[in-house]
Parts: C-alpha cells; structure tokens; sequence
C-alpha cells in the first residue's frame, strides 16, 4: 500500500471511530429531576411500613414535587415530610429546586410534566402562580394539588371544576399571624417590629397581616415591617436595621424559623432592647430558643399539610376521587400548634427527629388500604391533629411510655 492510500485509510478509520463515540448520549446533557436519596438519618422506620403486597398497585406511580427553595428549614421539612408520605404509600418522588425563583416555579412544571410525572403536589410562592399552573396541568391531563399555601377564595372559584385539580391542603396562615398577635397582646406588648418574608410570598405577607390586625386591634402599634429574603443571613440584615431604628420595640414577630434565628442572634447584640420574641415554625433552632428562654411562644407545626395534599392525589390515581360534602375538591385547612415549653422535648423527638404520622396511619386514609377512604376520614384526622392527640398516638401504639406522656402533662 503506497503511503497516499495508507493515510486515507487512516483518515476513514480514524472518522468512523469519532462516529460511534459521538452517538452517545453526553453526561452533561441529562437532566435529572429527581431526589429520592432520602439519608438513613431522615428515614423513621415508623413511616415506612409496608409490604409489596400492600402497595403493589402504586409501584409505577411517579409524584412530581417543588421545594420553592433548598436550604430554607420549613420549606426542607415540608420535602421530608413529602418524601416520608411517598414511601409509607409506596410512590416515587421526583422532587425539584425552584431555587426561590418563580419563574423557576412554572419551567420545572414544565419538566415534570415532560418527564411524564403522573400527577404533581405544588407549592405557590404567589397567588398568580396558581392559575397558571393549573392551566398547564389542565393542558397536559395531569392531576395536581396544593400544598401549605392556601389559595384565595377566588382563585379556589375558578378552578375547582377543572377535571384535574384535586384540592388543597394548607394552613390559614392569617389566622396563623393571628394567633401569635393574640398571645403578644394578651402579654400587655405595645410595640412591636415585624421581620418577614417577601411582599410576594402570600404565607409571610399573610402572616404578618395577620399579626398585625390582631395586634393592633388589641392596642398596640406595628412600628415597622422588615421584608425579604427567608434567610438567616438576609434576616439578620434586617432585624439589625429594625432593632436600631426602634429600640423601644417590645415585641418582635418572626414569620418563620430560620426569621427566627436571625432575630435571636441579633438580639443579642441589642443589649439595649427589652423586646419578646414570637415565631412562627416549629424547626430545631426555635426549640433550643423556647427552651432557653430566648423566645417567648412559637407556633407551627403545620407542615403536615403536604402529608394530606399528597394523600388526595394518591387517593384519585388509584381511582377513589376524594370529595367535599358539596361535592368539590376539598380546601383541607390545617391546624397550627402553639407549643409549651415543657412539651419541646417531647415534640422534637415525636416531629423533628421522627414523623409524627406513621406509615399505617397515612395508609388508613388512602386507597387501596382503604378502598372507602372519604372526606370523613381526612377531617377526622385534621380534627385529631393535636399535641396532646398526637403523642397519645405515640403512647397507643408502644412507642412512648404514658408515663412519659403524663410527666409533661401534669
């Protein structure tokens, strides 16, 4: 072979050989939606009893999910608790990062949907995301509820006779800021600050429209509003600027745990403000602060929402639509806990450390463990959702002594 046959032989191999390399898909070019690599520690063997034979009709089922922002605890809390519930029913997770954007909100609805989700549990930051999500589920024939955010009545109007939606499951959170309002006034607080979320986030505007109502209709007055991001550092940016602008601030409300934090931290460099601090969620932080006496109530605990709105959709991909007394998709509201500082060991361990649902309990009103699974049955459990109920559960099923259990309550 001459040397100019030679090097086209080479060219042609050498070509052939880039060919079938190039066919292949690139790493870098797959996308993956989902996480579903829940760690051992999240795992509570309480949740997640079944057997295949129970669930065998669910192993195909794949629920899309959004978590409006990682990082964020009672937007973290609210994933575990989704994960939790899609292993006691024996579903896939795909959950997705909005990454506290919203224009991320509608793009990963689009990728679940593309990814072939069978239905999708999603969290709106703003009321004008709902409509617009319901649409594009409406479009693609895919079943959807809401979780935490509860929708406005005229939202809820006009799509709750869209062939797709399922219902809500979430907290009121006006009455939420109410609660807390009531307890500040009751203490005979006049003054109070408030650091909150953005004005675009209808749970923290919420909240604090709720705060204040009740707050102010009892006498006192809000000073100042500090809104924004729902991180440590960016609260702590904020809650510094309020305390120095009113150090005769009796009163602070931090519309949710990592809010929370940020203001425990700056009090402390505020030795000049005698301010009571109140929040909202119940994370592990605002546990060590109620239990040290650097907060003086919190509420929460209302993240189970997720536990029920997941239920619903489960509930109707296996055939058994759940219903209101009026026929509608249901508006499930759930309770918020104000905790005790006597019980804080006890919830931590029961809410935080664990779930407090078990696997059984969540089959208990999903089909096919309970092919009659009805409205009954959802507010039933709503109306049970208690401290005191909740740890009794505990008790009734050998996990906590009543001993235990009538220490912290007498």
């Amino acid at each position: 072979m001459n040397f100019k046959k030679m090097l086209a032989f080479l060219l042609v191999a050498v070509l052939l050989i880039i060919g079938v390399v190039g066919c292949g898909p690139k790493e870098e070019d797959k996308q993956d939606y989902q996480d579903n690599s829940t760690s051992e520690g999240e795992k509570d063997d309480d949740n997640s009893t079944q057997t295949d034979e129970d669930s065998e009709s669910n192993e195909q089922l794949t629920i899309g999910f959004n978590n409006f922002l990682k990082g964020v605890y009672s937007l973290d809390i609210l994933e575990k608790s989704f994960l939790s519930t899609c292993e006691a029913l024996d579903v896939k997770p795909m959950v997705v990062n909005d990454e506290g954007k919203v224009e991320n909100s509608t793009r990963n609805i689009d990728n679940m949907i593309a990814s072939g989700v069978d239905g999708i549990v999603f969290f709106g930051i703003s009321d004008t995301l709902f409509p617009v999500v319901a649409q594009k589920c409406e479009d693609a024939d895919i079943p959807y509820v809401f979780y935490d955010h509860m929708p406005t009545d005229e939202i809820l109007a006009s799509i709750q006779d869209n062939p797709n939606y399922l219902g809500v499951a979430a907290t009121v959170d006006l009455n939420t800021g109410n609660n807390i309002g009531e307890y500040a006034a009751e203490q005979n607080l006049k003054k109070a600050i408030v650091v909150t979320g953005q004005t675009t986030d209808t749970t923290h505007s919420a909240r604090t429209n709720g705060f204040k109502e009740t707050f102010e209709s009892s006498g006192g007055e809000v000073l100042a509003e500090g809104y924004g991001e729902v991180v440590i550092s960016e609260a702590m940016a904020r809650a510094d600027d309020l305390l120095t602008a009113h150090p005769d601030a009796d009163c602070i409300y931090a519309t949710n745990g990592d809010v929370g934090t940020a203001c425990m931290e700056v009090l402390e460099k505020h030795p000049e403000v005698n301010a009571k601090l109140f929040v909202t969620d119940l994370d592990p932080d605002v546990l060590d602060g109620l239990k040290e006496g650097k907060i003086e109530a919190a509420n929460g605990a209302h993240w189970v929402n997720v536990n029920f709105a997941t239920a619903l959709l489960v509930n109707h991909l296996n055939g058994n639509t759940i219903k209101d007394t009026d026929g509608k998709p249901p508006r499930l509201v759930v309770p918020v806990m104000t905790l005790p500082s006597n019980m804080v060991d006890l919830y931590n361990k029961y809410w935080i450390e664990t779930l407090p649902y078990s696997a059984e309990e969540l089959q208990s009103i999903v089909a096919p463990w309970n092919e009659n699974a009805n409205i009954d049955d959802f507010q039933q459990m709503l109306d049970d959702y208690t401290i005191e109920k909740r740890l009794q559960a505990k008790v009734d099923a050998g996990i906590l002594t009543q001993e235990e259990l009538d220490e912290v309550l007498d």
